[in-house]
């Protein structure tokens, strides 16, 4: 998995959309990556707060 996490980036963890939609899309990118363990649990970490800090700034 070294090569496709290279390939990938690290990037998203942490990323916030601009609307609910954009961050639902963004959720749903990472969330496959944390599953399989190709981001770090504190990458996931650090988006699951980020995710949710954002989500409570669109409502």
């Amino acid at each position: 998995m070294p090569a496709l996490r290279s390939a990938i980036g690290n990037s998203l963890a942490g990323a916030q959309g601009k609307t609910v939609a954009d961050q639902n899309k963004i959720d749903k990118t990472m969330a496959p990556g944390c599953a399989l363990g190709l981001y770090t649990p504190a990458e996931c970490d650090r988006h699951t707060r980020a995710s949710a800090a954002r989500r409570s700034e669109l409502k």
